[in-house]
This record gives structure tokens, sequence and C-alpha cells, in this order.
């Protein structure tokens, strides 16, 4: 039992840091994801999405202190319950979108490693039994280190997670796992699996039936749905249930890591123009409700002046932006939340590869961006 403690101890510390940093960095893409879960859509608790960041903060540098806490040793009790705790919430949420296909990637690693729901289940699971061993076997858990090392190892764990939390709310992610990350090329990462002379992913729909003369419901796919035309043929008792279609993956395949990306300028897709020009400035607006017009004048200068300089100068928003002086395109709101964690934000593009990304706390001046080329 003792080795097997420590086996659980290490394996649960280590996953617990790993997955509580990848989320301590970007704690606004954990809001994003937690406000899916909080949506009427979900678990229908919509009052909790105004707390979603200050929630996404709290958890990813709490995750990190449990597996910090575990590896030393101390607080044994209190570690391993609040470990219990956890993994048992963790594997609600992801027993909930796996059964029920809601919010399909659950966020247990923020963006550097996406896991199927499923897998993210299966994972809580297997960190579940470990973690009762853990509860089990407290006798077993030993300080690492004397008291006084512990208590200034967890000091500083507590203060560098507060740190990085702070710079990634506050100006950018200290490490961004996103494809449009800089140095990332959009085209490349755009390319279809065709392009890349690999397998795509497949689907399939499932329809749910219901029988109108005896009331029996059966689940069927579109394959065999088209093979057997008992369920569509003029006169059939069989009716589809519309609002329980669903579709699902057949087999997995590639998928191309960037996807909505593209710029509606009034009626013309300007993409291929901006992705090949030498020099472009895209200011990214996920959210125009929440910009002021300090913040849109600041857009209108920098944009003059970089289209004074043979920059290609874009605006891309949700909806239309007012007092703005620029070409104003609309892209998915979701892409631009994954582009950039700031509203707004600004990415520069050589030929589609990502140069620079400023936050708006970070404004750039025009001779900060003609060093980048």
């Amino acid at each position: 039992m003792k080795y097997l403690v420590q086996f659980a101890r290490i394996i649960v510390g280590v996953i617990f840091i790993i997955s509580g940093f990848v989320k301590n960095v970007d704690p606004i893409g954990l809001s994003f994801k937690l406000e899916e879960y909080f949506s009427p859509t979900v678990l229908n608790i919509p009052f909790l999405e105004g707390l979603s960041l200050p929630l996404a903060t709290f958890f990813s540098i709490f995750e990190i202190v449990l597996g910090v806490l575990l590896l030393l040793g101390v607080w044994k009790r209190f570690t391993t319950i609040a470990l219990l705790l956890t993994i048992i919430f963790f594997t609600f949420l992801t027993f909930y979108s796996a059964y029920f296909n809601k919010v399909t990637d659950c966020g247990c690693f923020g963006d550097a490693l996406k896991l199927e729901p499923w897998t993210s289940f299966y994972k809580d699971v297997v960190l579940l039994v470990l973690i009762i061993i853990l509860v089990i076997g407290q006798k077993y858990i030993k300080p690492l280190f004397v008291e006084k090392a512990n208590y200034v190892i967890n000091f500083i764990t507590i203060l560098g997670s507060a740190i990085i939390a702070y710079i990634g709310i506050n100006h950018l992610p200290i490490i961004d796992f996103r494809p449009y990350a800089v140095g990332k090329n959009l085209i490349e990462g755009m390319k279809s699996p065709q392009e890349l002379g690999l397998k795509p992913t497949t689907y399939k729909t499932i329809y749910t039936m219901r029988n109108s003369v005896d009331g029996k419901v059966v689940e069927i796919d579109d394959a065999q749905y088209i093979a057997d035309d008992k369920w569509y043929k003029h006169g059939t008792p069989w009716v589809i249930e519309a609002d329980k279609t669903r579709t699902i993956v057949e087999k997995k395949g590639y998928e191309p890591p960037i996807h909505d990306f593209n710029f509606d300028c009034n009626g013309v897709d300007k993409t291929s123009e901006i992705l090949n020009a030498p020099k472009a400035i895209v200011f990214v607006i996920p959210f125009v409700e929440k910009v002021n017009d300090k913040q849109i004048a600041k857009l209108n200068t920098l944009g003059k002046e970089a289209k004074a300089k043979g920059f290609i100068v874009t605006a891309v928003s949700n909806n239309p932006i007012k007092g703005l002086e620029l070409e104003n395109c609309f892209m998915d709101q979701t892409t631009m939340k994954t582009i950039i964690r700031s509203n707004p934000g600004v990415m520069i593009l050589e030929k589609g590869t990502v140069k620079a990304k400023y936050h708006d706390n970070n404004f750039p001046s025009i001779n900060q961006l003609e060093e980048l080329f």
C-alpha cells in the first residue's frame, strides 16, 4: 500500500500542476469555457457567468497549489479531501459533457491539449481512483522537506501563480497554445486534410424515430435511414423527433486547427488578400458593446498611421463599430475570442504569419510595428 500511495501521489500531483498551469497562463480562456458550462443550454446557472473570470483564476491557482501540497506532503488531510471533492466535481462535468454532448472540450488542459469528452471522463475516473487511494493511505504521505522549506515553496507557488494569472488577464498569456500564436502561419493552419494528403474526420447523424402507431422509439444513423425506405416512404408511421437529432464523430481524422477565419467585408471575402499581404494589421474586437470611445480613437489613429506606411488595415468585429474610421469587417465571435485575449486586440501579419500580438494595455505605436519588419 505504501508504494501504491507514493505512485498515486506523484501521478496526481504532477497532473494537477500541469493541468493548473496551462489554465493559469490563460484564465480568460478558462472563463470562456466556464461561461459555456453556466449557460442556459448546459447547466442553466447563468447568474454565475459574471463570475467566470474570478472563478477561472481561483480554480487554476487552486489546482497548482493542491498538486504542490500533495508532492510536498503537507496538510495531507486537507489536501486529499480537497483533491477528492475537486475530482468528483470535474468527473461530473466531464460525464455530463460526454453523455449529453455538451461543451465538447472540457478545457481540462486549456488550449495545450484537446481531449474528447469521453476521454476526459475516463481520465477523471482514473484520477478519482488514485485520489481515493491517497485518502485511504494518508498515513503513508510524509513531508518532503522541513516545515519552513515547505511553507516557502508553497508561498512562492501561490505568488508565482497569481503573477502569471495577472499577466494573462491584463496583458497576454506568457505561453500561447493556440493556433494563432506568434510565429504560426495561418495559411498552413487552414489547409484541409485533402490538401495535406490526410484523412478527414467523418461524422454521422443519429435520428430518433418514433412510431406514431405503437409509440415505439428507436435510434438509427443516417446510413440506416437512407438504406430502408420504411423510415420515410409515404404513409410510414415513423416520424423523426427533430429536437433529438444529433451529429457524432464516426472516425477521428485530421481537422484544421484554424477554421471560421474569414473576413466578411460588406459581403466581400477579403481573407486571401489580408493573409497574402506583406504587411497587415488586424484590429480584433470580439465584444463591440464593451469598447469605449477612447479605444476606438486609438484604433483610428494607429490605423491611419499604418495605412500611410503601407500596411493593409482591417478591423474585425461581431457588429458594426460606431465611430470607427477604418474598414470594418465581420468574423465569427468565437474565432475572435480565440485569436487574442483582449478587447480590442492587435494582430500583425506578414504573408499569413503572425508577427506580433498586442493587448489593449500594451497598445503599440507605429514605430513598434515598423520595427517588426
